[in-house]
């Protein structure tokens, strides 16, 4: 792997040194922000969950392992580790926020950290993507707005790509079957002049309602780009800037998760006065039009058959009828299970007690980027997006 000058991680003794070097590439490349190069390249973060036992240096090593990652805990700090590429060579450094949150930095280029660490979760079941919703962000943005001068310049990216679109009629099929909508659009201006135009826009074209890229305002100068898959590029003058906004995003998303878990860990329990009784709630995804017959077909074919696929799901549907599919699923994070039925006009997933929540986070992000931007989604009786917290408030250290 070619990396750029300074992009690799050194050996250092502690916690404030790999900081301190991080928070002084930036400042040292402040000038250059609009060009958009500093000495090792942009600091970008990775955010990734794991559950399981990582408690352990070793349980750590060897979940690392299974990406090709070695990692190296720093001096007398077993939550920070710096991160080795089979050659041996530095590329990043892990933090673990938590038990089950994980903080990927690096210095190397976007598209070589994008590979990397697309190639890290695809090869390691005990490792996932921090995936925000449409309803992440806009309860981020409502926290923008909330605590930043209107008159400070934002940057919000709408985006959607209708990837199993299909003609239902077979003139349409034969004449336009390799075209399909993609749409991207990004807005960079003044935090009000964004707000006052984000409403009309959504309303006359729906690909809008699909968010996939927010800037947090830093504390000073510049912020911090946050995208659906949970990466976060440093455009701040200040790394714990950085750090701080990250934390938080875990925070809230954290939070979420749990919150999607107690309401839809199903399990049963059975009484000779009652019988056998089912607990637990359903998530439901409702399409804001049904899905043609064709399209419908062709996104089912593609969630079980593909091994690869965005939704991380794999399985063998079951067709009750040309409109209706039964599926107890596997999530290749973790190798849970997961029971879905879809319809054109619906998803339901039922999640068996220990099936992580994120799974429900990543289909919902994935069905807006993908199938239908204004999907709605309900975690039983409640709206999905009035679960989200605002942006947390977890103190750095």
């Amino acid at each position: 792997m070619s990396r750029s000058p300074n992009a690799e991680i050194p050996f250092l003794d502690s916690r404030e040194e790999y900081f301190n070097r991080f928070d002084g590439i930036v400042e040292e490349g402040v000038y250059d922000q609009e060009k958009r190069r500093l000495p090792g390249g942009l600091l970008k973060s990775y955010l990734l969950e794991t559950v399981g036992d990582a408690s352990s240096v070793d349980a750590f090593e060897r979940i690392m392992a299974r990406s090709n990652l070695g990692v190296t805990p720093v001096r007398n700090d077993e939550q920070l580790y710096r991160v080795t590429d089979p050659e041996r060579h530095g590329v990043g450094l892990i933090e673990r926020v938590s038990d089950r949150y994980l903080a990927f930095y690096t210095l190397l280029p976007a598209d070589k950290s994008d590979s990397l660490i697309g190639r890290a979760v695809n090869a390691n079941p005990m490792l996932d993507h921090l995936w925000l919703s449409s309803q992440s962000f806009n309860a981020l943005w409502r926290h923008i707005r909330n605590t930043n001068d209107g008159r400070r310049y934002g940057k919000i990216t709408f985006e959607h790509e209708s990837l199993y679109a299909y003609a239902d009629d077979e003139d349409d099929l034969q004449n336009f079957e390799d075209e399909r909508r993609a749409s991207r659009f990004t807005m960079v201006d003044k935090l009000e002049v964004i707000e006052a135009q984000m409403g009309p826009l959504r309303d006359t074209y729906a690909p809008l309602a699909s968010i996939t890229h927010l800037r947090i305002p830093a504390a000073s100068h510049g912020g911090h780009d946050l995208y659906h898959y949970g990466k976060m590029t440093n455009r701040s003058d200040s790394f714990l800037d950085h750090r701080a906004a990250l934390l938080n995003v875990v925070d809230m998303y954290s939070r979420l998760t749990e919150t999607v878990e107690k309401e839809l860990w199903a399990s049963g329990s059975s009484s000779a006065e009652e019988g056998f009784v089912l607990h637990g709630a359903v998530a439901e995804l409702i399409f804001s039009q049904p899905l043609g017959e064709a399209t419908f077909r062709r996104w089912v074919v593609s969630l079980f058959n593909n091994r690869r696929n965005r939704f991380r799901i794999s399985g063998f549907p079951t067709w009750l009828s040309e409109r209706k599919v039964h599926a107890n699923a596997i999530d290749q994070h973790l190798w849970q299970p997961i029971i879905l039925e879809l319809t054109p006009e619906r998803v339901v997933a039922v999640l068996p007690k220990g099936t992580c929540g994120n799974s429900i986070n990543r289909l919902v992000t994935n069905i807006q980027r993908f199938v239908d931007p204004n999907v709605r989604a309900y975690i039983g009786d409640n709206d999905y997006s009035n679960l989200i917290p605002q942006i947390g408030s977890k103190k750095v250290g």
